[in-house]
């Protein structure tokens, strides 16, 4: 199962939304650079602080424009490993099934407990789409069930115990 997490309208549209901020930021950048080269009290720190509003603005303009190319947020999922980038800029997790002990999942979010004792979290709420965020969660819960992994503390398989 493979669930892009962004459409491709919500990504021009926050393209589109990055290139105008960062024109702004640019330009603004930029003027506050050169009046303060140009002034009589020559304040070092409020360069600086130009030059950082120019930079980010700068940055802006190349996200939007792909020159700094942004990741895919996703969401994967079959019988061999769990992967996921929740954000566009953010890291991804590959996970494999026979590494997870115990699966909590809650409404905002769902920890994977590998072996190790090491947590992974994945955040729902950084889905824009609360059905898609209840989708995941709730496929979550049944693949690890069939991968015999504890659920929310309770064991996929109860081993059947003998009276004797």
């Amino acid at each position: 199962m493979f669930i892009a997490l962004y459409s491709t309208k919500k990504l021009k549209q926050l393209k589109r939304n990055l290139l105008i901020t960062g024109l702004f930021l640019a330009a603004g950048g930029t003027f506050a650079v050169i009046r303060e080269l140009q002034s009589i009290a020559y304040a070092p720190g409020a360069v600086i602080a130009a030059v950082i509003v120019l930079v980010t603005g700068l940055v802006c303009v190349a996200v939007s424009r792909d020159v700094l190319p942004l990741k895919d947020a996703y969401f994967l999922m079959n019988p061999s490993r769990v992967s996921f980038r929740m954000t566009l800029v953010g890291r991804e997790q590959v996970l494999q099934w026979s590494d997870i002990a115990a699966v909590t999942a809650s409404e905002n979010r769902v920890v994977f407990t590998l072996c190790n004792n090491r947590q992974v979290t994945m955040r729902l709420t950084t889905i824009p789409d609360e059905h898609t965020a209840r989708h995941i969660r709730a496929s979550i819960q049944l693949a690890a069930l069939e991968q015999n992994v504890v659920v929310n503390g309770v064991a996929a398989h109860a081993k059947l115990q003998l009276v004797s």
